[in-house]
């Protein structure tokens, strides 16, 4: 390649650069403020251009046009107007008779057109206090940079979903321009900040959502809502194809009856019994000694390493405190001898995320054990179940 087609193409380059980077090409031209005249009072500028008016002389005066946004009025001012639209502008200031200007813009307007190309949710149960992941795809098919906004996440039955769609397929529905916001009747659930999406780009925007205690149980269709105006606000919103099952404010309730267990221990859990009138939990804690016995221990019925504890407290809302007993000194099936209790053997905290969650911490100060865990049921029959019932809790007065 010859210096001559190499500097051909540099020069071809650096062209295609300008031409598809129109903020590359803004220019500042600055307008001084005089006694009863501006300086350069007809100027020819691009879209993207700078307009800096300076007021140094002391003197009272203003800058006053159609389309200029914080217009200047003091007896010093440096004061910047940003051109995005074509156009004839025409400036004045109205203290001072004859003292006018002209600024006419050529080029392009420049536009921000935002879309919602894709969403998504991290399926699964959700409390408030425990948030799901949620990811839009953000496409910008302007000629300018979006700068910040904010995305809006909300909630709604599949029947308002379906409903929604079939007006919005027959054409009618939400305004195609303009700034977009989530359906009436959907459910606000949580609102997140986008920095910017550059023009002609597109950026994965990832939030942690959570699900407000006034929610009441059951499932939903998520959507997100692109809080920017721009000419076709329609593209501003999208729905998940994932049904949610939101909880709101988690409530005890008679649905967590059940045998659950810790998925890192296995061949050992907790059965649970609430006894909603009283307010009462009762667990049984079905495990094995903190260190296995010898091979020279044995046990006439089952074996010699097995122990449960039992425990019980007033809950209140998603969490409860236990106070656990020790059961010893008896035999088989028999009342003879009388087994005894040691009370507060120790304390067992646990709170519910959700019908299928719970999270524990255990403290046993007397033999030194404690620690923390997950636990989700054996088995999911019930939670259906629990989450009618947590549902009738909420709408309780």
């Amino acid at each position: 390649m010859n210096a001559a087609s190499s500097a051909a193409q540099r020069f071809t380059l650096l062209v295609c650069f300008f031409i598809a980077s129109p903020a590359a090409l803004a220019e500042e031209f600055v307008v001084n403020v005089f006694n009863n005249f501006f300086d350069d009072n007809d100027i020819t500028i691009q879209v993207g251009d700078s307009v800096r008016f300076v007021n140094s002389t002391g003197v009272f005066h203003n800058v006053t046009a159609a389309g200029f946004e914080n217009q200047p009025s003091a007896s010093s001012f440096n004061h910047v107007v940003t051109f995005n639209t074509p156009g004839v502008y025409n400036y004045s200031c109205t203290l001072h008779s004859n003292m006018d200007g002209t600024i006419t813009v050529e080029g392009q307007a420049q536009s921000t057109e935002l879309a919602a190309t894709a969403f998504e949710v991290e399926p699964g149960s959700y409390a408030s206090g425990n948030p799901f992941e949620a990811m839009t795809t953000i496409t910008n098919s302007g000629n300018a940079d979006s700068g910040a906004f904010t995305v809006d996440y909300y909630a709604m039955s599949q029947e308002m979903a379906a409903v929604l769609q079939s007006t919005q397929s027959a054409g009618g529905g939400k305004s195609a321009s303009g700034l977009q916001s989530i359906p009436e009747g959907a459910i606000l659930l949580d609102s997140s900040n986008v920095s910017n999406v550059p023009m002609g780009d597109s950026v994965n925007h990832q939030a942690m959502v959570d699900v407000p205690e006034s929610v009441i149980a059951g499932d939903y269709v998520i959507g997100v809502t692109l809080n920017f105006a721009d000419g076709n606000a329609n593209d501003n919103d999208r729905t998940a194809a994932t049904v949610l099952t939101l909880l709101g404010k988690f409530l005890i309730n008679a649905g967590l009856n059940d045998a659950w267990v810790n998925a890192d221990a296995p061949f050992q859990g907790l059965f649970f019994t609430i006894f909603p009138d009283l307010s009462l939990f009762f667990a049984a804690w079905f495990t094995f000694d903190s260190v296995p016995p010898g091979q020279d221990v044995t046990a006439v019925f089952a074996a010699p390493d097995l122990r449960w504890v039992t425990a019980s407290g007033i809950y209140s809302e998603d969490s409860v405190t236990l106070t656990a007993e020790l059961t010893t000194g008896g035999v088989f099936n028999d009342s003879e001898p009388e087994a005894t209790q040691t009370p507060n053997y120790g304390t067992i905290t646990i709170q519910f995320l959700s019908c299928n969650e719970a999270l524990v911490s255990y403290d046993f100060p007397s033999v030194g054990l404690s620690g923390q865990m997950t636990l989700t049921r054996v088995v999911g029959d019930n939670i259906p179940l629990c989450r009618a019932l947590l549902a009738e809790l909420q709408m309780a007065p």
